[in-house]
């Protein structure tokens, strides 16, 4: 081997005869590293460059092959093999990878590979091995490119990938309005081919009616340099308008010259949807506060049916409203429906509308008066059922709310209302019209409890009754005994506690029946003399004592002899006594009403009812109610006297005073419940 480094070092091998001098090829390509292979790819020359990129020297690289500077997956995949024969068919190649040093580094590198043909020419085709001298390689190390370029690579795939994510559009204009970037999702969202988009305007993404003061704010992001937010609905390929809101800056280069501007657009569907349905509820809580303050004074029934239905028909929010009673129960014809107030609509179209209230089987809905729920029926323009379709179109509506009238879980009637908007109504609209509905309900039961109350006038109704549907009579009837209802207490819409008087029963019988009747979920023996027993049972679904709640009647008194019931029933003179008496009826077919009179009732002053106890009571009675009243004795949570301190006063015995107290406080209390004999 010579002394000189860059002079050719052989291999041995006999087809080597060629000795070619690498000093001049490593001035001429300085920071390189250069070798000459044999024919058959050995290396025979190694130059200083070479030794300091790989770190091999020459006497321990020389005679190993080209592919021993491969790593092993490339030289098991033949790659450095067929290098060498494209290097022989094109006579120089280039090629890119990673090459080892020594020590198993690993270096990336930009290497040439060169013919040597039988004249010495460099990097010509050789068409066989007798044409072939050997090979020259050229390596330079880019490893510091390559992980920068990788670096890069990573940081423009994190970047789009980030970019693509997004549930944004990303755009860019440049000064003549032109498109020259977007995202994938600008694509998606617009339904354009990307050849379609290079070039195209800004407002031909944008709805007709919001183009120009989007063109004005493109105007001030290029001439004023501003910063703009500005909202409006693009127009996708297929028509479609989505409101969306858009961020935009403008684009200039290192010199402050204007290149054009560039954003984000963010669909903003959901927030209009949102503060759409926050406008919808204010406007709807102002229509109910105005309701209500009509309600507070109204006298009757009719006179808040019309101010609903003018408040609702009046407001920006809704087109139209009805309003109507109803009648029968949930039977299987369910429930009726009759349209007494409306406005803004007429009264064939206020008629048509029972369809909403009861709807047809094909229709996706079911009645509000039976679920008790607000219904809602929207895209009433497009429906598919012919019915609503032509009643919408006629009377341009988008959309119908049925709200049930409900007092004590008893439908009393149905709100109808129609709007222009055809996805109107959203869950929150319809809870506030659900309490709504359980208001107005609340105040019609209030005002004909009132009027019942302090009329002089009240409906006298008188009903038999042989249905079994009714647990009194089945009581009674099973029994074979005399029944009379008390006192009815509602403890909710549909459960009641009732205070019976059973005679001609052992009370062993009676709570051998009582327990058996599926209605009757609870009850207790409160007394027993002789052949009567007092008892107090919890009753589940008693549909006569629902409706006397929810209409704000009063049952007056309710005997059953053998199975057989007589009801006495006040009704306030502006109660819908046909609405009122078809519930009864429905509910207990084996009814009738006997006879119905309007009566007159004595008005009882407050100076009435006082000496009306006081002619119950004994002075004894009174003077140890009236001594424990101002001493302090019914103070809470703590007396003020107790019962020894009253009994002392007062001269008697503290079992003398608590005897004479409780028949004071019995009697007290049975002239105000009205029970007095």
């Amino acid at each position: 081997m010579s002394d000189d480094p860059n002079h050719a070092v052989a291999s041995g091998n006999p087809g080597s005869d060629f000795d070619l001098e690498i000093g001049e090829l490593s001035a001429l390509a300085r920071e390189c590293a250069i070798a000459l292979f044999d024919i058959d790819g050995c290396v025979t020359t190694w130059n200083a460059g070479a030794r300091h990129l790989t770190g091999y020297d020459a006497e321990t690289i020389v005679g190993d092959h080209y592919r021993s500077l491969f790593p092993a997956d490339a030289r098991d995949n033949g790659r450095p093999d067929r290098l060498l024969e494209r290097t022989r068919a094109e006579g120089t190649i280039e090629d890119d990878g990673w090459r080892l040093g020594d020590g198993d580094s690993q270096l990336w590198v930009r290497e040439t590979v060169a013919t040597i043909d039988g004249d010495g020419e460099v990097g010509v085709p050789v068409e066989s091995a007798a044409d072939l001298q050997g090979y020259v390689w050229f390596v330079r190390d880019r490893t510091d490119d390559h992980e920068r370029a990788q670096d890069l690579r990573s940081e423009t795939a994190f970047t789009e990938s980030v970019l693509e994510a997004q549930p944004d559009i990303l755009y860019a204009f440049d000064t003549e309005g032109s498109l020259i970037e977007w995202n994938e999702r600008f694509e998606r969202v617009f339904g354009y081919d990307p050849a379609e988009l290079e070039g195209v305007d800004p407002l031909t993404f944008i709805a007709p009616e919001d183009r120009a003061h989007i063109a004005e704010a493109i105007d001030r992001i290029l001439e004023e340099g501003a910063r703009v937010t500005a909202e409006g609905r693009v127009l996708t390929e297929d028509g479609q308008r989505i409101p969306y809101e858009f961020n935009s800056a403008r684009i200039v280069d290192d010199a402050g010259d204007v290149l054009g501007f560039t954003g984000v657009g963010r669909d903003i569907s959901e927030r209009k949807a949102r503060e759409r349905e926050l406008e919808r509820l204010e406007r709807l809580n102002a229509v109910i506060r105005r309701v209500d303050e009509t309600m507070v004074t109204a006298d009757s029934r009719e006179e808040v049916e019309t101010a609903i239905v003018e408040e609702f028909a009046a407001a920006d929010a809704y087109q139209f409203s009805v309003i109507g009673g109803a009648g029968g129960v949930a039977t299987g014809d369910g429930y009726s429906w009759n349209p007494t107030t409306w406005a803004g609509i007429d009264a064939t179209g206020a008629e048509e509308c029972v369809s909403f209230v009861d709807p047809p089987a094909d229709a996706d809905g079911e009645p509000a008066l039976e679920t008790r729920t607000v219904q809602r029926y929207r895209n009433l323009r497009d429906q598919p059922l012919e019915q609503w379709r032509y009643h919408a179109r006629e009377h341009d509506y988008g959309a119908v709310a049925v709200v049930p009238i409900t007092a004590t879980e008893q439908p009393l009637g149905a709100l109808v209302i129609g709007t222009a908007e055809p996805s109107a109504f959203p869950d929150r609209e319809r809870e506030v019209l659900r309490e709504f509905g359980g208001t107005i309900g609340h105040a019609i039961n209030t005002m004909a409890v009132r009027r019942l109350l302090y009329q002089d006038t009240v409906v006298e109704l008188e009903f038999e009754s042989t249905d079994r549907g009714d647990a009194c009579i089945r009581l009674s009837d099973d029994l074979d005994c005399e029944l009379s209802v008390d006192h009815v207490l509602p403890l909710t819409g549909q459960v009641f506690v009732y205070y019976l008087t059973v005679s001609n029963a052992d009370p062993s019988r009676v709570r051998e029946v009582v327990r058996d009747d599926e209605a009757i979920t609870d009850h207790r023996l409160i007394d027993a003399a002789d052949d009567e027993s007092y008892w107090e049972c919890v009753v589940h679904d008693a549909t006569i004592a629902e409706a006397v709640a929810g209409y704000g009647a009063r049952l007056q008194s309710k005997a059953v002899r053998g199975g057989v019931a007589e009801l006495t029933i006040h009704v306030s003179t502006d109660v819908a006594l046909a609405e009122f008496v078809d519930t009864i009826l429905a509910a207990y077919p084996d009814s009738k009403l006997r006879s119905k009179q309007t009566i007159e009732r004595p008005v009882e002053t407050h100076g009435d009812f006082r000496r009306t106890v006081e002619t119950l009571l004994t002075d004894k009675q009174r003077t140890a109610l009236e001594a424990a009243y101002h001493g302090g004795y019914f103070e809470w949570p703590t007396r003020n006297s107790d019962a020894g301190e009253i009994a002392d006063r007062l001269g008697i015995a503290r079992q003398t005073f608590h005897q004479h107290l409780r028949v004071a406080q019995s009697k007290l209390l049975s002239a105000y419940f009205g029970e007095l004999e």
